[in-house]
């Protein structure tokens, strides 16, 4: 099956991510702390306290083990602030599968906030959970701009096990928007 990506620059993602703001602080105003989750839900996470003006908690949860497979879903680092009797924002890149995001909600519960509230950055119409807010919709693979090592590495290991060479790998690269710079990077000294 062929993937489509979609390349996100940072000056696109810092713009969704005031629109997100905007449509919250428009429609669910009294959020009390944001839980990002990490690492999808980091970068969106710090805009979001920044735009908002409301502070930041975290936790892990790990489940793809590359881009067509998710594994299983598991809190790998555990929340650590106290979030009894508040209104909380649970936060992360994308839905995905959705999974993820009902693992947080179940999680997150347990803490004994008053009320949750969901944002994402991407929704995928296959998602078994919408999040409450979300920028836009798409079927693509996203490609956010602060994991290029993660996806120049998942991207080459994809193309070289269907027989690439390394300069087809770098050309599709540079076509999704990787510089010349951290392709050389990935490849020194993460490449053997």
């Amino acid at each position: 099956m062929e993937i489509h990506y979609l390349p996100i620059t940072w000056n696109v993602y810092h713009d969704l991510s005031r629109k997100l703001a905007a449509s919250i602080l428009s429609h669910t105003p009294d959020i009390d702390r944001i839980v990002a989750i990490s690492r999808g839900g980091l970068t969106l996470g710090h805009l979001l306290s920044d735009f908002l003006r409301i502070p930041i908690a975290t936790f892990t949860i790990q489940s793809y083990t590359d881009i067509q497979n998710q594994g299983e879903i598991k809190i790998v680092e555990p929340l650590k602030t106290r979030i009894r009797g508040k209104k909380v924002l649970i936060v992360d890149d994308v839905a995905d599968s959705g999974k993820t995001l009902e693992r947080a909600i179940a999680y997150v519960k347990r803490f004994g906030p008053t009320d949750i509230t969901t944002v994402t950055m991407f929704y995928k119409p296959r998602s078994v959970y919408r999040p409450d807010y979300f920028a836009e919709e798409t079927t693509k693979w996203i490609l956010f701009p602060y994991e290029p090592t993660e996806m120049i590495l998942a991207i080459t290991s994809s193309m070289q096990k269907n027989g690439s060479t390394k300069l087809e790998i770098q050309e599709f690269l540079a076509s999704l928007g990787y510089s010349i710079e951290q392709i050389r990077f990935v490849r020194k000294y993460h490449m053997s």
